[in-house]
């Protein structure tokens, strides 16, 4: 059975949106575009230079913001010492895409520096049509 995912989960005034990516750009946009209409200012991070359509910054200590949500899109053999920079800018829930950007163990880590961790992909809550369907299957409220 899936673990029911809560709308206040994907509810915040600022986030960090780990590895919007130029290769993934309509579903980056999509996806930063959901939260912001949802009242949520996006702070995109990508290390690597780019043209995105939007201002992209090089780390998550660049962001000049102190968000309570981190959306992670990146995969996991990426995310070495990723918990350790989130609790240090203060992120109190993360929110990986899927299993493909967190294992077990960077779970716990970012658990064990007392951030609420989810994995699900922010368009069941946040979208319309198919992704709010696959949303209500998946156990994930509606935003």
């Amino acid at each position: 059975m899936a673990i029911k995912i809560p709308a206040a989960f994907f509810a915040a005034k600022e986030m960090v949106f780990i590895g919007y990516s130029s290769r993934h750009r309509e579903f980056c946009t999509m996806a930063a575009q959901a939260f912001t209409d949802h009242g949520t200012k996006v702070y995109p991070v990508n290390p690597n230079q780019g043209d995105y359509g939007v201002e992209v910054f090089s780390s998550i200590e660049t962001v000049p913001a102190q968000p309570e949500l981190a959306y992670v899109l990146t995969n996991r053999r990426h995310n070495d010492g990723l918990a350790a920079r989130l609790a240090a800018k203060g992120v109190k829930r993360v929110l990986f895409n899927s299993r493909q950007s967190t294992d077990e163990g960077l779970s716990a880590e970012c658990r064990s520096l007392g951030m609420t961790v989810a994995v699900s992909c922010p368009m069941m809550a946040l979208g319309k049509g198919l992704h709010r369907f696959h949303g209500w299957l998946a156990g994930v409220e509606r935003a």
